[in-house]
């Protein structure tokens, strides 16, 4: 009876952690398929062009009533691809965490963001997994290299980094 019940805690826990890497796995699909569909060019990699083209558009659908807001309620709600994962997977509470803390960074702990502060945050997060620093012009003044954000460096942007981490 004893190696029956331990053959069947065995076989539980072998489950759960299928089941939980299949949740990762879908996740990791699903930010494949983000990356691809962000990369209108086709080219390998996510420029300034297309990143705030997915800026405008997601903005766009948080704030349906075109108040040039987003609340925080709004911002929550917005799946950025992964939700039906996290609800499969019983992460809901967590990914909601997730965006609530991303929604505080970004918006500085206010009730709302704007289009604007949304664009910096995201420009400012994709720019930090370039791991690349302002450059010096030939004035002093400092100059951001073009964005182009590869596969790699956009699993490494932070706020995707940190949506991906509630899934774990």
């Amino acid at each position: 009876m004893t190696k029956l019940r331990m053959s069947a805690a065995v076989l539980m826990l072998t489950l759960c952690g299928v089941a939980g890497a299949k949740a990762q796995s879908d996740a990791a699909h699903v930010l494949d398929a983000m990356f691809y569909n962000f990369d209108e060019n086709r080219d390998g990699v996510i420029d300034a062009r297309e990143a705030n083209r997915f800026i405008a558009n997601s903005f766009a659908e948080m704030d349906p009533g075109h108040s040039g807001q987003i609340t925080r309620k709004a911002f929550r709600a917005y799946s950025f691809g992964l939700a039906d994962v996290a609800a499969q997977q019983g992460d809901a509470a967590r990914y909601d965490a997730a965006k609530d803390a991303i929604f505080n960074g970004w918006s500085h702990g206010r009730d709302t963001l704007t289009l604007a502060g949304y664009r910096a945050g995201v420009l400012a997060d994709a720019r930090a997994a370039m791991k690349t620093s302002p450059r010096a012009t030939r004035s002093g003044k400092r100059r951001l290299a073009p964005l182009r954000v590869n596969h790699r460096a956009f699993n490494r942007i932070p706020f995707i980094a940190r949506l991906m981490r509630a899934l774990q």
